[in-house]
């Protein structure tokens, strides 16, 4: 929740640029910021969910083994 939070706060001063007539670059400048922050976080948990893949992926073979499957 509080990333939408953050994400609603974003765009809300996206659009304050943008009636307020400012430059392109700094509103693309801001949305490319938080796009990059959003993109970081998903990687970062992909990287801990392959682990966590990995991890289970090794106890269930090890179980399976011990039952001689």
């Amino acid at each position: 929740m509080i990333n939408e939070i953050t994400t609603i706060s974003i765009l809300d001063e996206a659009i304050t640029k943008i009636d307020g007539g400012r430059p392109r670059y700094e509103i693309k400048d801001l949305l490319l910021s938080h796009k990059d922050k959003l993109q970081k976080e998903v990687d970062e948990f992909d990287k801990w969910a392959q682990v966590q893949s990995d991890i289970d992926t090794s106890i269930q073979l090890e179980i399976e083994s011990k039952q001689g499957k």
